[in-house]
């Protein structure tokens, strides 16, 4: 006869449901060290874009880096340059 062992799970038994952490309402801005702004600063993508990556790289709103990965993760549209 085999015996079933039953392990209570940790806790009151309820699964735990992921929430957002509270903010004051502030993005987490990127601060170009060339020119102390932040209002042309966007993120640098690499490698080969997806097509609604090509979308946002037309807008603006993402930089599209190549597929040569370089420690540069922003690029500031003000200075033209990447940091």
């Amino acid at each position: 006869m085999e015996s079933t062992h039953y392990e209570p799970r940790p806790g009151n038994g309820r699964a735990h449901v992921h929430r957002p952490a509270k903010g004051n309402g502030k993005k987490n801005l990127v601060v170009c060290p060339y020119c102390r702004e932040t209002d042309q600063v966007i993120p640098i993508l690499y490698g080969y874009p997806t097509h609604t990556q090509f979308l946002k790289a037309d807008r603006g709103e993402v930089y599209l880096g190549g597929c040569e990965i370089t420690p540069y993760s922003h690029y500031c549209k003000r200075d033209d340059r990447e940091f």
